[in-house]
């Protein structure tokens, strides 16, 4: 006896559905979006120069990027950003380089608490690295050999290099940043030289595929508390729009982008109506990056 009445409340609640879905279609557009998403949008920061590596804007992680480093609900949508976006970053290994160690910057150890360290001489001289002392120039080949236990050969050092951060070069070992500090700043203030043989990995943005991205998608800087917003989540649900994410940068603060393509119209209005929100497109600072490289 009870049937009639659960097909009358499902089918209901299946026209309620459908009639919301309908509105939302119906007054899909830029305005609409912009006028109904509130969110705290920021733009891509860039982080003070660091002598820790990690601590630096962090893109090189994109260089031949995993396919499951997109999310998103088609595996097709997610295929397509992922051929462009594997290829945003270049990476070439130079193995031509004899370099003196003085002239390099930092490493690759991440010491959140000295992100903003300007130099290897302030790291020195910090709390952290008062258990190491040089005296004598013996006192300097034991740190320097702890260091770098390869010095005194012609294994090469590996470095790296990234086309965003300047030319400064980064000590890729990611152990004996006290010591490796502390030797080089030694050399530096008794003018000894330390030419050593490396291989320096240098990390670039592919500037043809950030300009295909360009034109292609919207790459949206998204607030951590996207994903959480009932407003948003309701015009991205109910309008279906085609999308993918994507972690931009990883460090010192995660940076999520929501990729939206210009080819669809339904995630193209999505993102005209983001951007008319207050959304940045992150392909701006990028390309602001890029023309900055040599």
């Amino acid at each position: 006896m009870s049937r009639p009445n659960t097909s009358r409340s499902l089918l209901s609640r299946l026209g309620a559905f459908f009639k919301s879905s309908k509105s939302e279609t119906d007054t899909f557009s830029a305005e609409h979006i912009a006028a109904r998403v509130k969110l705290p949008f920021t733009n891509l920061q860039i982080p003070e120069l660091s002598i820790c590596w990690k601590n630096n804007l962090f893109l090189q992680h994109l260089y031949d990027l995993p396919r499951g480093a997109l999310s998103g609900p088609v595996q097709e949508d997610k295929a397509q950003a992922h051929a462009l976006f594997s290829k945003l970053i270049n990476k070439v290994i130079d193995t031509e380089c004899v370099i003196d160690l003085r002239d390099i910057y930092g490493f690759s150890e991440s010491l959140p608490h000295l992100a903003t360290t300007p130099d290897l001489e302030s790291f020195a001289a910090h709390p952290e690295c008062r258990h190491i002392r040089i005296i004598s120039y013996r006192d300097f080949e034991k740190t320097i050999t702890q260091a770098v236990p390869s010095f005194l050969s012609d294994q090469p050092l590996n470095l790296r290099q990234a086309s965003w951060l300047g030319e400064q070069l980064f000590w890729a070992d990611e152990q004996s940043a006290c010591e490796f500090a502390c030797a080089v700043v030694y050399a530096r203030r008794r003018g000894l030289d330390l030419p050593k043989r490396t291989y320096i990995s240098r990390y670039s943005l592919n500037t043809s595929v950030l300009h295909t991205i360009q034109k292609n998608y919207h790459m949206l800087i998204m607030p951590e508390q996207t994903w959480a917003d009932a407003e948003f989540m309701a015009i991205l649900l109910g309008s279906r729009s085609p999308y993918a994410r994507l972690t931009l940068a990883k460090s010192p603060t995660a940076v999520e982008v929501l990729l939206l393509s210009k080819r669809n119209p339904l995630s193209d209005t999505l993102g005209r109506g983001l951007r008319r929100a207050g959304a940045y497109d992150a392909c701006d600072t990028l390309m602001q990056l890029a023309s900055m490289q040599k």
